[in-house]
């Protein structure tokens, strides 16, 4: 079978988006890891499912580059909104179910703005065997350790996966884990930060859920003022809004940019068996 697909990505966030509003398309874990191989496949951090909704415009699937879904992703989210926009799924004002509940978006000339939930279960200045430094955590639809740091560029690449990597899977963040980020304040209103993600099993450009939680642990911190303005690792801002709860954030907004990067096929029997 061929299958239609657009390649997006949101703020370096790139995902392979599928129109499946007809809910025909059937694709296994071992396929969609395949599709996302930046070697044999078309490449990604993620694999998004458009299919149809029934409290929503439509519902999105997503699933990690390791072909494993996953509750929610936010620029995920955000480039789902573009992609239903475009293909007159939904108009600029939209709402679209996730495993995680509703999601409110905008496309706007600029980007897309989403209204993500809150950020729950928030403990700050946790200690684990994996480093030194305190660690917060919190969950955006995923679950997020945060760590404050001087300078996010004094690792390279290859130093902030090893460090990362057992945080991930600190027993602390329970049996799945969580994502790890980095971040440096640079005043009240603006911070750049650092995301290895669960599922990639690597660092990625950006990441949206990250930057709500690393809002709402910085406001609780004393150190920022939301809304704040976060600088990714590829250089874009994402704007987080939220308000703090006792145990967390609310209202929380995500909005950044959206762009195309290529449309094609693929024949997906190539890739049940990879």
């Amino acid at each position: 079978m061929e299958v239609s697909f657009t390649k997006m990505h949101g703020a370096g966030n790139d995902f392979i988006m599928i129109n499946d509003i007809d809910d025909r398309h059937r694709l296994s874990r071992e396929a969609i890891a395949g599709l996302c191989s930046r070697k044999r496949g078309v490449g990604g951090d993620g694999l998004i499912l458009i299919r149809p909704g029934t409290t929503g415009d439509f519902a999105m699937r997503y699933y990690n580059s390791d072909g494993g879904e996953a509750d929610m992703c936010g620029n995920g989210a955000r480039c789902a909104a573009a992609f239903a926009f475009e293909a007159g799924i939904a108009g600029r004002r939209m709402s679209f179910e996730t495993r995680s509940g509703i999601v409110g978006a905008e496309v706007g000339d600029g980007g897309v703005r989403v209204s993500i939930g809150d950020v729950r279960a928030m403990k700050l200045n946790l200690r684990i065997a994996a480093i030194d430094h305190p660690v917060h955590y919190g969950i955006c639809g995923v679950p997020h350790a945060v760590i404050v740091v001087d300078d996010i560029q004094a690792l390279s690449h290859d130093e902030f996966t090893r460090f990362a990597a057992p945080v991930r899977m600190d027993p602390a963040f329970g049996g799945a884990g969580a994502n790890v980020n980095i971040v440096a304040v640079s005043d009240r209103g603006r911070c750049a930060y650092r995301t290895y993600e669960r599922g990639v099993e690597d660092e990625t450009d950006a990441c949206g859920t990250g930057a709500v939680v690393i809002a709402a642990v910085l406001a609780h911190l004393g150190l920022a003022d939301p809304p704040i303005s976060c600088r990714t690792r590829g250089n874009d801002i994402l704007d987080v809004a939220c308000e703090k709860t006792r145990d967390g954030a609310t209202g929380c907004l995500l909005t950044g940019p959206v762009a195309v990067s290529f449309r094609g096929t693929f024949c997906i029997e190539g890739y049940e068996h990879l």
